[in-house]
């Protein structure tokens, strides 16, 4: 199981190397035993990182938002700062990818990312090999505001504008954009599923202690304690959920 974080201050964290030149990572969590994990991912030609020509796929779910830069993996959808892509486990994706210049994005899966090269794709649309489709469907928005926008709900059991970028419709896991006006706040309380944040402009504060200016990181495993959050100010956050975020 991934530990409870609360408030890490992302961009105060280092660059670690991953091998191949130009890429670098900010391990956010990771669950030790089956090897998933978010993390902060920066492609970067400039210092010769050089993106998959040959499209693959992955045994475990990839999925994506974009924080900085633009890059794209058919060079008909870019992703750029907010947006979002999902590649359910076994997804072709990659089939003309290119990064023109340094790139950020928040990267989740689901396990040890292995790559399965696919030469001869069937088309240059995201597919599912080998099964059936799952019930949780591939995505690929590079505007998602724009295509789905925004739905007064609920968030924490507070109202909140936000935006399904996709859910399991079986199990209710999914991933949403959220705003939270300034004075926005929420009672501390209990979860029997996961709840991870990623703050992208700053202002959320937990449990009274004082909000970081950055870019912040919350991971609330289940059957722990949720704190108490409140907006400082406007803010915007990546969430993810294991049932439903009301």
């Amino acid at each position: 199981m991934r530990p409870r974080i609360i408030g890490l201050d992302v961009d105060a964290m280092e660059w670690t190397p991953l091998g191949p030149p130009g890429l670098f990572s900010k391990l956010l969590s990771r669950d030790s035993e089956t090897g998933a994990r978010t993390a902060l991912q920066r492609m970067d030609p400039g210092l010769g990182y050089i993106a998959p020509s040959v499209a693959h796929y992955h045994v475990t779910y990839e999925e994506i938002l974009g924080i900085e830069g633009y890059f794209s993996f058919d060079q008909r959808t870019w992703v750029v700062p907010r947006s979002y892509v999902f590649h359910p486990p076994r997804t072709v994706h990659g089939f003309n990818s290119v990064v023109p210049q340094e790139s950020l994005f928040l990267s989740r899966v689901g396990q040890e990312l292995a790559f399965n090269f696919v030469e001869e794709p069937e088309h240059d649309d995201l597919y599912v090999v080998d099964g059936e489709a799952p019930p949780r469907p591939p995505a690929a928005y590079g505007d998602p505001v724009a295509e789905l926008g925004w739905s007064e709900t609920r968030l924490l059991g507070q109202p909140a504008s936000t935006c399904l970028l996709s859910r399991d419709p079986a199990i209710g896991e999914g991933s949403a954009l959220a705003r939270l006006p300034k004075g926005w706040s929420s009672a501390a309380r209990q979860r029997e599923d996961y709840l991870e944040i990623f703050v992208l402009d700053g202002g959320l504060s937990a449990d009274g202690e004082p909000a970081i200016a950055g870019r912040a990181y919350f991971f609330i495993p289940p059957g722990e304690p949720v704190p108490a959050f409140r907006a400082e100010k406007d803010v915007e956050i990546y969430v993810n959920f294991g049932r439903d975020f009301a």
